[in-house]
């Protein structure tokens, strides 16, 4: 290379030089070979140490004007959390109904109470109830005057009850046809009852402790028919809870003499009722038995009536299975004939025995708002009791079937509320009877349904309805004289009622209530017709 630098730099100076001179001698020629050649690479025989970058932590310095500003303070009053107040809410201890209504109808209610106190408890109840009526002698007067005690001592209860009825009604189940009318005197009868009851109770936390019950009651019954009845009850109720299972033992002695003037009737009756019962999570399993012994003037018989049932939840709150056995003993006596059938003069009394009863059942719930009820029952019965009319006074006369018969029921329930506001119940039960004794089962219905609804429009108004529905029945009258029962049918009724609630306050209300809307004037026993269109109007107070 500095070869070739070198020529090049002779080339210019010879040519430099040379215009000075003549022209004709300036071109010169070189030849030679040209090598190129590259001369050797140094290299730095040391590795690279790349220097490590210090860091230096910035310092920052901060001043804060010394600098007031004038602001006006904003106060809030601020609430403090409440848990609410210790003292429970003040009760009234004083609630009266008085109302009025057609057929010359006046109601008078009067509850007194004690308040609310830690050792005892105490109130009275006055109640009158009575009509006119429209028809010969088919006027009535319920009358009721009670007072009862309760007090505590210790983890014990004792209380005391006293009540006394007088109910009026009249025998007037006679044709219109008939001429000259009863005398008033030999179609009222006045019904007198008194009753005495004491109960002693053990009240314990603990499940495992023994807890008793003791019960006693005293009942006089009688009629201005000189009959009369004395009823005297000692009942005693064990339970308690051992290894997880709740055992339980009813018992009690029954002794009842019924008086016609100077002829009487003694029955005894001795009830002995263990049971157990085992529950799980999804079933339960009851067993046990009851023991029934009966005498009287003319005989004694004891009673074996198996108890067990066993349930099992299928879904939880939607629907549980039940099915069982059992069986039952009701004492007919004086006082509940005439409760179920006022117009009766000549009691007679059968005790009757569901020897063996069977039945099946479905329960739970379709929603939140849904309950329902399904069940079929089929029952032996020794002497079912039936009424007809007697055909010499004209009033309801109680028979008996004296032979076992198949009673075959079948049960549905329906219950359904929208919020609070709206509720609506369906309850309807259909009774097969396959008689034995009797040509048919005497006044007593083959359907019997009800439904009930009721609205509540802004707590000011309750609006309610009741539905009766009571299907064909056969009745009869009777002819002592050769103990033949005509019969006669009697046609299936519907009875509506409706009424309304106004709440002016929490202390103050009125009320109408309108009774047998479509006037029916239907037959509840042979030839007592109810009243038709009634209506019943008042005020309730609280004070």
């Amino acid at each position: 290379m500095k070869k070739i630098n070198l020529i090049i730099a002779l080339l210019i100076s010879i040519n430099v030089y040379s215009q000075k001179d003549s022209l004709e001698d300036e071109n010169v020629r070189v030849q030679t070979i040209f090598k190129p050649m590259l001369s050797e690479a140094l290299k730095i025989p040391v590795n690279p140490n790349p220097e490590i970058p210090e860091s230096k932590k910035p310092m920052f310095m901060y001043s804060l004007p010394d600098i007031s500003m004038a602001v006006s303070p904003t106060i809030y009053t601020i609430k403090p959390i409440s848990l609410g107040t210790m003292l429970l809410p003040q009760l009234k201890n004083n609630y009266s109904r008085l109302g009025f209504g057609n057929y010359f109808t006046p109601v008078f209610e009067i509850y007194y109470n004690s308040l609310r106190n830690k050792n005892w408890n105490n109130g009275i109840l006055l109640k009158h109830h009575s009509s006119n009526g429209d028809k010969n002698f088919n006027t009535f007067s319920n009358n009721s005057i009670s007072a009862y005690s309760k007090y505590f001592i210790g983890k014990n209860s004792i209380s005391a009850d006293v009540l006394y009825h007088r109910n009026v009604a009249h025998i007037y189940g006679f044709p219109n046809s008939l001429n000259p009318l009863p005398a008033e005197d030999t179609t009222k009868l006045i019904y007198n009852s008194t009753e005495l009851n004491f109960a002693y109770e053990t009240l314990h936390n603990d499940s495992n402790d023994l807890k008793v019950k003791i019960l006693s009651n005293y009942n006089y019954f009688s009629n201005s028919k000189s009959k009369s009845e004395y009823n005297f009850k000692l009942a005693a109720n064990f339970s308690k809870l051992k290894d997880g299972i709740p055992y339980e033992l009813f018992t009690a002695i029954n002794s009842i003499h019924y008086f016609v003037k100077d002829s009487g009737y003694q029955r005894t009756f001795f009830d002995l009722n263990p049971k157990a019962t085992l529950a799980g999570e999804n079933f339960y399993i009851k067993a046990g038995v009851k023991i029934f012994y009966f005498s009287d003037n003319l005989d004694s018989k004891p009673y074996f009536l198996p108890l067990a049932e066993i349930a099992y939840r299928i879904m939880q709150n939607k629907m549980t299975v039940y099915t069982g056995i059992g069986g039952d003993l009701q004492r007919n006596t004086f006082r509940s004939i005439a409760t179920e059938n006022p117009f009766v003069a000549i009691p007679i009394f059968e005790n009757t025995v569901n020897t063996f009863e069977m039945y099946l059942g479905l329960k739970g719930h379709l929603g939140s708002g849904t309950s329902y009820l399904f069940s079929a029952n089929i029952a032996n019965v020794n002497n079912m009791l039936f009424y007809v009319q007697d055909s010499n006074n004209f009033s309801q006369l109680p028979i008996y079937d004296k032979g076992t018969i198949t009673l075959t029921t079948y049960t549905a329930e329906i219950n359904h509320h929208f919020s609070e506001k709206i509720r609506i119940g369906l309850t309807s039960k259909v009774y097969e009877y396959s008689m034995s004794k009797l040509a048919s089962p005497f006044s007593r219905p083959t359907v019997e349904s009800k439904i009930n609804a009721t609205y509540n429009i802004g707590d000011k108004f309750y609006l309610h309805t009741d539905i009766f529905y009571v299907g064909e029945r056969i009745s009869g009258i009777s002819n002592l004289s050769n103990q033949n029962y005509y019969a006669f049918k009697l046609n299936p009724f519907v009875d509506l009622n409706c009424g309304i609630d106004y709440r002016y306050n929490k202390n103050v209300s009125a009320f109408i209530n309108f009774n047998n809307i479509a006037s029916v004037r239907y037959q509840r026993w042979y030839n007592y017709d109810v009243y038709g269109f009634n209506a019943l109007g008042g005020l309730t107070l609280t004070f």
